[in-house]
């Protein structure tokens, strides 16, 4: 009852953090839309298109181990209003010069922001919401991130038609906006934590008992890199579109994810929850749309596959999320997420460049081919995987109860 109460209590708090964190997905996805379209239409280079992906990713990488450790050792608030203050500072540096070194600067640095308030606002999410809610707060999460990915896309778009100071401005606004939002707020903490100074060893004892998980999470993620590369090029370059079946394309994505959340709270979707079979048909399908998406000339066409790719993702966020957010003490959970991120982005930044230096020897709709190739014969192992994930994540609490605090039993 005492946690029922404060979760009425900590709901508002909650929401109002996600905004927050979402109005900084949202940002982020206008810059990235607009600058990939720009970049392309300027420079007709897959190569320099491929930078703003790899750059977005190089930069969580850089601060993901030192950003563990601030999450975790000071308060969590106080740490994401200085990250939005930060990225209020980064935008700002756009007014400077619209220069490709400006570009990738700012996509560095507002990338690297983003990530560290989504792993801020995971930590904070522990903190807040009692186990048996988790579930329901990552399906509002995937939901959420769905509609903030999904507008700042059609803005990202509508941008590009018109003269880009306004969408300076506009970044810098919301910016704002998303930092008053989380100003005075105050929410009861349910689960308690001390700073805990060996909490990178632990994370790392954790890390080796689903090391296979981890690099399975790296391989999907390292072949997924291929559309961010390679969308743009597409549309352009290949099937000689304009900018319109571009952006519809990105759409899908979110407008898949914002389905597959609303499904996940359904009753409907319990019956699929927990069951690693379908896990594997849905990397097993993620394989077979990237190589539809390689062959395919009809752009509106990749609208519709992104859109399906956007549904699979998010029903296997919302299991994997909810498995390591309720499996992890609360006194780790900065630090573990930032070494978890080593594997689950690694490979991406490397293999967003090596992507774009293929594209200048291969014909770079048959390296998603081979992406989707890959991904299928992936899909094989993923039974064994996540039996094993599953199991040593659930033992976790059992294996080392010197993390655990009376809130979190």
């Amino acid at each position: 009852m005492y946690k029922e109460n404060l979760y009425k209590n900590n709901k508002k708090p909650f929401i109002l953090f996600l905004i927050s964190r979402n109005i900084s997905t949202f940002a982020n996805m206008i810059f990235y839309i607009y600058f990939m379209w720009i970049i392309v239409n300027e420079y007709y280079s897959v190569f320099l298109v491929s930078l703003i992906p790899a750059f977005s990713l190089l930069g969580y990488l850089i601060v993901a181990i030192p950003e563990g450790y601030i999450i975790d050792k000071y308060n969590r608030k106080k740490v994401f209003i200085l990250l939005n203050l930060f990225s209020i500072i980064i935008y700002s540096v756009l007014f400077i010069k619209n220069s490709l070194l400006i570009i990738y600067s700012v996509d560095f640095f507002s990338s690297l922001l983003m990530w560290v308030i989504s792993d801020d606002f995971r930590a904070i999410t522990k903190e807040i919401i009692p186990e048996e809610n988790i579930k329901n707060a990552q399906s509002m999460d995937q939901t959420s991130r769905g509609v903030a990915m999904f507008f700042g896309i059609i803005l990202g778009g509508f941008f590009i038609f018109i003269n880009h100071f306004f969408m300076y401005y506009f970044l810098v606004i919301i910016s704002i906006i998303s930092l008053v939002i989380i100003l005075n707020l105050n929410a009861r903490k349910i689960h308690k934590y001390k700073y805990n100074s060996n909490g990178f060893k632990y994370s790392f004892k954790i890390m080796k008992r689903i090391i296979p998980f981890l690099l399975l999470l790296m391989l999907l993620n390292g072949l997924f890199i291929s559309l961010d590369v390679f969308s743009a090029g597409l549309i352009h370059i290949i099937m000689k579109a304009s900018s319109i079946y571009y952006t519809l394309m990105i759409l899908g994505y979110p407008a898949g994810m914002l389905l597959g959340g609303i499904i996940s709270t359904r009753k409907m979707y319990s019956r699929l929850y927990g069951n690693e079979k379908y896990m594997v048909i849905y990397v097993l399908f993620l394989g077979f749309l990237l190589i539809l998406i390689s062959l395919n000339r009809v752009p509106i066409l990749d609208s519709l596959f992104t859109f399906i790719i956007g549904i699979i993702l998010a029903f296997i966020n919302i299991e994997l999320e909810t498995l390591l957010i309720n499996g992890i003490p609360s006194a780790i959970t900065g630090k573990f997420n930032s070494i978890t991120a080593m594997f689950s982005i690694g490979s991406s930044p490397a293999m967003a460049f090596i992507f774009g230096i293929l594209s200048k020897f291969l014909y770079f709709p048959y390296i998603i081919a081979i992406a989707g190739i890959i991904t299928i014969i992936t899909s094989f192992t993923v039974i064994s995987i996540l039996k094993s994930f599953k199991m040593n994540i659930s033992k976790i609490k059992d294996m080392y109860p010197e993390l655990l605090n009376e809130g979190d039993m």
